[in-house]
């Protein structure tokens, strides 16, 4: 601000310079009242120094009183753009995202914003006082405003609260005068249940990664060590285990590849080059290829949809095979001997549905909701016998969403399972100019 202290007190002395010039312009006029009384002299003399000093009294105040408006000015634009600074303010904390609680030292309420509103079910209420603690208590005691204030004073940064299968970081910030004595607190309520999830979901990863490899490895290690320790071993005996290392070899080949193309659409690094592909075409000759694994186990593999159906659609050729070879894998490694495997493919107004369905040994109804889950699986050991790495359907379903499309399952136990991909729908134009 233009003005300050030294403003202020430039004002005063003028003032009191002010008031002492009118005192002595009287005590004059007195004087020369009293040294030529009784003559005409006398009165126009006192006139004149009347009038000269009232000119100098007024011309001095009028300076003060333009400086006092000037500063009244600068004080009262400051304030309004401070309190424009501070509904703004307000405003944001009051539409942020996470809850917001502020609270005097002496537990008046300064503000709750609609964040905490919302937590607290209250739209409509008041939330001064009394009422508010009635509505806190009734989310976590937590929020209550002693908790608040002593969390606070003590210094507790933050706590953790699960209400209702929610998990609440609350955080704690006292408010400190410029003397060091608080003047209040702030609670920041923020919803930290995605990220626990997240978190657990790395935890498991990283187990889950090290469970996976662990076991390759040690049978990899076991099969070389009995190798070098007994060299005078049976032909056969000695291509069983050379057959297990190269099994378990491959096994985590496709461990890390899986790995990798999970990193790569994580990070959206993986080739996104998109081709006009014929979906029946590639369908059919995905099951030609996987046609020798189902006719080892005597599967009658169906294609559904018509020989000459076409439908051209814009996708990562690569990635949709990826897809097809997963769910198609996993309908024959599940599907017991001459179990049936159906292929469709359903046309929509805005998208193309691939269902393959089965009547293979089928999913509980508790683990459908986990099942694209990275390196989940329904039946680990039967799995691990398979060669599965309980990745593939995670791959699928993020390689699905990439494309903008969608992917689910539906499965009863001992009945079978149906996967359907639904792709959306892109009309492929001409090439204009062209009769």
């Amino acid at each position: 601000m233009k003005y300050r202290k030294d403003d202020l007190d430039g004002i005063r002395k003028a003032r009191f310079a002010s008031f002492v010039l009118l005192l002595v312009s009287f005590a004059a006029m007195l004087v020369i009242i009293i040294l030529l009384a009784g003559t005409t002299e006398a009165y126009i003399a006192a006139v004149c120094v009347i009038a000269i000093m009232a000119f100098c009294w007024w011309f001095a105040y009028r300076r003060i009183l333009i400086n006092e408006a000037k500063i009244f000015e600068e004080y009262w634009n400051e304030l309004r753009a401070v309190n424009r600074r501070l509904r703004t303010l307000e405003s944001a904390v009051r539409q942020i995202g996470d809850g917001v609680i502020i609270i005097a030292n002496d537990g008046d309420l300064v503000l709750v914003n609609e964040t905490i509103k919302s937590l607290f079910a209250v739209f409509d209420g008041d939330m001064d006082g009394p009422r508010y603690d009635e509505y806190a208590s009734g989310f976590s005691e937590k929020l209550e405003r002693a908790n608040i204030l002593s969390a606070a004073e003590e210094g507790r940064s933050y706590e953790t609260v699960n209400i209702g299968g929610q998990v609440y970081k609350i955080g704690y910030v006292a408010l400190a005068a410029e003397k060091g004595s608080p003047r209040g607190a702030v609670a920041v309520v923020s919803d930290v249940t995605e990220n626990t999830k997240t978190e657990r979901m790395q935890i498991e990863f990283v187990a889950n990664v090290s469970h996976e490899l662990k076991t390759p490895l040690t049978t990899v290690k076991g099969g070389a060590q009995t190798l070098m320790k007994f060299n005078e071993m049976d032909e056969e005996e000695k291509q069983g285990i050379l057959e297990t290392i190269v099994s378990e070899a491959d096994r985590m080949n496709r461990l890390i590849k899986g790995l990798l193309d999970l990193t790569s659409i994580d990070y959206m690094e993986m080739n996104t080059s998109t081709d006009e592909v014929d979906l029946p075409l590639l369908v059919k000759t995905k099951i030609k290829k996987l046609n020798m694994h189902a006719k080892e186990k005597s599967l009658s593999v169906n294609r559904m949809f018509a020989e000459n159906l076409s439908i051209n659609l814009e996708m990562d050729r690569y990635r949709i095979e990826q897809v097809l070879e997963n769910i198609l894998g996993n309908a024959i490694k599940y599907t017991e001997k001459k179990g049936r495997i159906d292929v469709d493919i359903i046309q929509g107004q805005n998208c193309v549905q691939i269902v393959i369905s089965d009547n293979g040994v089928g999913i509980p109804e508790e683990d459908l909701s986990r099942v694209f889950e990275r390196f989940y699986r329904v039946d680990k050991s039967r799995s691990g016998k398979m060669g599965g790495t309980g990745l593939g359907l995670a791959i699928s379903k993020q390689i699905v969403d990439a494309h903008g499309g969608t992917i689910s399952i539906e499965s009863k136990l001992g009945r079978g399972t149906s996967v359907t991909v639904s792709l959306p729908s892109v009309r492929t134009r001409g090439t204009p100019g062209i009769l």
